[in-house]
């Protein structure tokens, strides 16, 4: 019993200081008071140019439009993140420098209930790449009426409207939404539906992918040539644990200054 206690006591020391703390969640909360936002995995980003050959005027490349590849003979999927529309120009609609992110594009909907005093808002896999993340708010499933939240960067800039989300990481590794309480920044009230749109990667996997190629058909045009701009880069792992100890003291430490 003394040797149970007396490890409790070492841990329990241990974790209240980030240089020692050993856990995720205990090294996590602590990066949390000093304003440090801890990086999710990160997606391959490749970059493309897509023609339809069409005598329509317009045409829209819907967000979650995929196309695949092949990295060591394994197939990978990417995706666009919004929408895009462009115009016709002598019989072909282009969307010229497309980034597309390697993965599956998610939407996630959670209906308020302010009642539930235990209700989150979270991304449902801890492969998510939070730097897609589209945070909207639809009025209700009568008024379907949306709001585009942005991410909250400088609590001095809000009000009591500013319709902005919060992100933090979570247990196991995921993130959660969360926003204001209508002093600082816009709440959110009962009936109004969350709407979370991102992108769930196999993370460093895809790096390097050259060669795509387009989806059946995008907005009903099947004669599709897609060419690669720049290659696959930039899948990551989530930020690790020596990483946040060293970044969060000096990015509270700079408090947003170039110098």
């Amino acid at each position: 019993n003394t040797h149970y206690l007396s490890f409790n006591a070492n841990m329990l020391a241990n974790e209240m200081f980030l240089d020692s703390a050993s856990l995720r969640s205990s090294i996590v909360s602590h990066a949390k008071t000093l304003g440090y936002e801890v990086a999710s995995a990160r997606s391959p980003i490749a970059t493309v140019n897509v023609a339809l050959t069409t005598d329509s005027a317009t045409k829209t490349m819907p967000a979650g439009t995929a196309f695949s590849t092949t990295v060591d003979d394994t197939s990978y999927q990417f995706v666009t993140i919004a929408d895009v529309t462009s115009t016709n120009n002598g019989g072909t609609v282009s969307f010229d420098s497309t980034k597309i992110y390697e993965g599956s594009f998610i939407t996630t909907k959670y209906l308020v209930d302010t009642s539930d005093v235990e209700q989150r808002y979270l991304l449902g896999d801890n492969r998510a790449d939070t730097s897609t993340l589209t945070v909207k708010v639809q009025n209700s499933a009568s008024d379907t009426s949306v709001t585009t939240y942005t991410k909250a960067t400088d609590i001095t800039q809000l009000s009591s409207t500013s319709t902005v989300y919060y992100l933090q990481e979570v247990d196991g590794g995921r993130f959660e939404v969360y926003f204001g309480d209508g002093v600082i920044s816009r709440g959110l009230s009962d009936g109004n539906i969350i709407i979370l749109e991102y992108v769930v990667t196999n993370k460093t996997a895809s790096n390097g992918a050259s060669s795509f190629s387009a989806p059946s058909t995008i907005d009903g045009v099947s004669n599709i040539t897609v060419t690669t701009v720049a290659s696959a880069a930039g899948g990551a792992e989530p930020e690790s644990l020596n990483s946040i100890k060293l970044q969060a003291p000096l990015d509270f430490a700079s408090q947003g200054r170039a110098v």
